[in-house]
């Protein structure tokens, strides 16, 4: 029962963190931090807690290729989030949904060593991140006020995903554990609220600048899947934490040398 409470606290704190972001800083800015090992965290601190070290490990391991899975939910949800429809957050969930699991039912058929992972994550990503750059930002002028339901309505969802993905880990073996520490279960639910809130202008920003905060889920994972058999689950992630976060603040500069000087 702690361990539930626990899940569902952080989920709900996270996901409505990313939204304040994208409501009251710039969606780009929450697109990126939506990507870093947010929900990765979550799963393998408790299948690691749950499972034991050994099975976090081969998770982790495994969940570095899954990141191909969430890129294919990121195209699926983006091309839907077109349609001129009261529906299309509806259609656009279930698009990037069937896509995910068609992806990672595909990588569950092989087996995977770090740099055969870590190659066709990376090839993904960098195609992603380049076919749809874009300096455009469709940022949110006007917010509505935000009432108790609709706090309830957006916990609620950043809750059931976590339980729901967290319970099934348990089940699944850590091949397909490890694949679905790449489910989008802060993801989704924020894209959600954004959607249903805004429209799909905001996501589809949001989306656009997923790939570069992905590459930082990228570096948690490889860190923590080669950490695990020597420190342990804790200090794994909070090495692989270390990596994504030194990642972070190099594109944090990187970012901030690209912007044009204001003229004098």
């Amino acid at each position: 029962m702690t361990l539930l409470l626990v899940k569902i606290c952080v989920s709900v704190l996270l996901v409505l963190g990313l939204s304040w972001i994208a409501e009251h800083v710039n969606p780009r800015i929450a697109g990126i931090l939506s990507g870093m090992p947010l929900g990765a965290v979550l799963i393998l601190f408790f299948v690691g807690a749950e499972l034991g070290p050994e099975f976090a490990a081969t998770s982790a391991l495994y969940a570095i290729p899954s990141i191909t899975a969430t890129i294919g939910f990121a195209l699926g949800y983006y091309f839907f989030s077109r349609t001129a429809s009261r529906f299309s957050p509806l259609f656009s969930t279930l698009a990037g949904l069937v896509c995910y699991f068609l992806v990672a039912g595909g990588l569950t058929t092989i087996t995977f060593d770090l740099l055969l992972g870590v190659s066709i994550s990376l090839t993904a990503l960098l195609v992603f991140a380049y076919s749809f750059h874009s300096r455009a930002t469709d940022k949110i002028q006007t917010r509505p006020q935000m009432t108790f339901a609709r706090l309830m309505f957006r916990s609620g969802m950043a809750a059931a995903f976590v339980v729901v993905i967290t319970a099934i880990a348990n089940f699944v073996g850590p091949r397909w554990s490890g694949l679905l520490i790449g489910f989008p279960m802060t993801f989704l639910p924020f894209l959600l609220i954004i959607h249903v809130t805004y429209s799909g202008a905001q996501v589809r920003t949001i989306i656009r600048n997923f790939p570069l905060g992905l590459i930082g889920l990228l570096c948690f994972l490889t860190t923590a899947s080669q950490t695990i058999p020597l420190f342990g689950v804790n200090l794994a992630i909070l090495s692989g934490l270390a990596a994504a976060l030194t990642y972070l603040s190099l594109l944090g500069l990187f970012l901030n040398r690209r912007r044009p000087v204001p003229a004098e």
